[in-house]
């Protein structure tokens, strides 16, 4: 679908607006950069490098997906209660299933790509954006009508301002160098009259911060198969800890539970925040009508109509 979604694409460099170079790429119309389409996946990342403890949690997020991408569950949720999440008050009271129909949903951070398949099932017209290999190793399937992934960053969307009515972002921002500049980045993108929904790590006690704050010293520096062991060997580390996804030891598989303690440990970048952090990155963005929602630290925020949209 990549072909269909060009008009709202941009430059990863400038900003500037894109057209077809070829059967197979892209080119800025304002600084001349071309970019490579590579297995269906517009290649629009920044031409400067990450800093390399970006990339080093890009790379971990990939041996995620690469691990547990394609397990039936994830984070100890199948595919229906994943797509639970997509409607009422766990994301807006104001979004049903009928409200995505005919819309433009942008999973900025999209990873596993579970919910590109529910906001597509909704009816919507849905583009995943990830920095990384993620979704290709999860399997995601890119030729569809309905669904198209974008390789970019969510620091600089390589998308133009306005183009979606729904901007989902579910534990990204928090793995970036500047979680308030990737905040405006994805308000930047919703349309007047359009949502952004964020979920980001929630700061816990002073304890647990510096029990895996001094552990992650340590664990993001070990090759990808040594911590991908040592969480299967902490599996059980859930039934004391709490995950933010509920997933616990007993209720949960022993890979599923691996799989979060594995978020735990592996990203180098991960930042942890409180609900009025997030509430202030939407003020600061124009945005308006603020939902808390029922977990720590999420947040549905709309971007008003017209100057007397309250």
């Amino acid at each position: 679908m990549w072909t269909q979604i060009v008009p709202i694409l941009a430059c990863g460099d400038c900003g500037g607006s894109l057209s077809r170079n070829g059967s197979e790429g892209l080119l800025c119309n304002a600084c001349g950069r071309a970019f490579e389409v590579v297995r269906g996946i517009p290649r629009l990342l920044p031409r400067a490098p990450h800093p390399a403890r970006a990339e080093r949690t890009v790379k971990a997020f990939e041996r995620q997906w690469r691990a547990y991408g394609r397990l039936a569950r994830l984070f100890g949720k199948d595919r229906e209660a994943m797509a639970a999440n997509l409607t009422g008050p766990r994301l807006s009271r104001r979004i049903d299933g009928a409200w995505y129909r005919g819309r433009r949903v942008l999973d900025a951070g999209c990873g596993h790509g579970r919910y590109l398949d529910a906001f597509s099932a909704l009816g919507a017209e849905v583009v995943g954006v990830d920095a990384g290999n993620g979704p290709e190793e999860a399997g995601v399937p890119v030729d569809r009508e309905d669904l198209a992934v974008v390789q970019g960053s969510v620091l600089r969307l390589p998308f133009r301002d306005a183009s979606f009515d729904l901007v989902f972002c579910d534990g990204v921002i928090h793995h970036t160098p500047d979680p308030a500049r990737a905040y405006a980045e994805l308000a930047r993108v919703v349309r007047p009259g359009g949502a952004v929904y964020v979920w980001v790590y929630p700061r816990e006690g002073a304890l647990r911060e510096a029990v895996f704050g001094t552990a992650r010293a340590v664990t993001t520096r070990l090759p990808g198969p040594v911590v991908r062991g040592l969480s299967f060997a902490l599996a059980p580390l859930t039934l004391g800890v709490r995950s933010y996804s509920g997933t616990r030891f007993g209720r949960a598989t022993w890979a599923e539970c691996a799989q979060v303690v594995h978020d735990w440990l592996a990203p180098p970048i991960q930042s942890h925040h409180t609900y009025a952090e997030v509430a202030g990155w939407a003020a600061a963005a124009g945005l308006t009508r603020m939902e808390r929602l029922p977990i720590p630290t999420g947040l549905t925020a709309w971007r008003p109509k017209s100057p007397e949209f309250v």
